[in-house]
């Protein structure tokens, strides 16, 4: 009850404020084969509201929240890919932009890259373990480097700060042309107690975290589109725990090819290195986009799973169909 009385308070208050108000929302079915079953489910549909408030010379607040309002996406999973609720206050041209609330931590690519609506996912479950984190920090873009400061409770969405530990999250991008190519190159850096799971119990994560632990890590993104090419790059290292324990580390590449307006291949290759084993992703896939609509969009991966822990060796394949239908 008091999570949909703030919920309703919230709703009123962005709607009696704003200038401009933006209704919208979005439902993901989809249909999965695997090795060991197939399923076509509703993972999730969401609705959201972006408010704006304006003065006759400039922005005065921006919030944008967004409500899940369905689907078989329960636990952790859900709390990673729905929930933000924040506000974004412009203190001036050239002059950083305050933002407050649930949002997503401004770490690597995760700052520019929309994943929630994607089959394919960063390394961010395994290296951060959360993507969205309550908080307060600054943003913006000094000539041409973007940057972005967070301080948040590091004990993931629609939960207090039960430890009292806090995560310090920061990032700076630098974007240039290069020919005919657009970079941007990311360079993060993230300390704070954040949700735990060793690499043998990922299989646990749909549960929400049993333990956290203090993390340590350094992050480098690249982002480049070149016509219709567009790549992604990231790489991840640190410690869990202290300093002086072992190393950990991931990696992420991603292309996707737009042979015309409409259809994308897609390959990606991901891989998280632990105490006690690694993980790896390969995809390949084609996305859909009808011509002269933006409404919807068919998403087709094919993904193949290999691990190496303490509990055994297993590889693993599944073919993925997604549908987004944007209201």
């Amino acid at each position: 009850m008091k999570k949909i009385s703030l919920l309703v308070a919230a709703l009123a208050a962005i709607t009696l404020a704003s200038t401009s108000l933006k209704l919208g929302g979005a439902i993901y079915p989809r249909y999965a084969l695997s090795d060991k079953q197939s399923t076509f489910e509703l993972m999730g549909a969401e609705a959201t509201i972006q408010s704006q408030v304006t003065s006759e010379t400039r922005d005065i607040m921006y919030a944008a929240l967004q409500v899940y309002t369905g689907g078989v996406m329960s636990g952790w999973f859900k709390g990673i890919h729905f929930g933000e609720a924040y506000a974004m206050f412009p203190l001036g041209l050239s002059l950083p932009t305050i933002k407050v609330g649930q949002a997503v931590v401004p770490f690597g690519l995760l700052e520019t890259y929309d994943i929630h609506t994607q089959i394919v996912q960063t390394t961010y479950a395994r290296s951060l373990g959360l993507r969205l984190d309550p908080g307060l920090g600054l943003t913006g873009v000094l000539g041409r480097t973007g940057y972005a400061l967070w301080l948040s409770n590091g004990n993931g969405p629609d939960r207090m700060d039960n430890d009292k530990g806090k995560v310090v999250t920061a990032r700076v991008a630098p974007r240039f042309l290069l020919g005919n190519a657009d970079l941007t190159f990311g360079l993060s850096g993230l300390c704070g107690s954040l949700p735990y799971w060793s690499i043998d119990s990922l299989a646990n994560f749909p549960k929400g975290p049993q333990s956290y632990a203090v993390k340590y890590r350094l992050g480098l993104d690249n982002t480049a589109d070149w016509g219709p090419l567009t790549l992604r790059l990231e790489g991840v290292a640190g410690k869990d725990s202290a300093l002086s324990g072992a190393t950990v580390f991931g990696y992420y590449a991603e292309a996707r090819y737009a042979f015309v307006s409409w259809l994308e291949a897609l390959a990606k290759y991901d891989g998280w290195h632990a105490n006690g084993g690694q993980l790896n992703n390969l995809s390949t896939g084609l996305n859909f986009y009808p011509p002269n609509t933006s409404a919807f969009e068919i998403q087709t991966t094919y993904q193949i799973d290999l691990s190496k822990t303490a509990a055994g060796n297993e590889n693993n394949w599944k073919f993925i169909t997604q549908l987004v239908v944007r209201i």
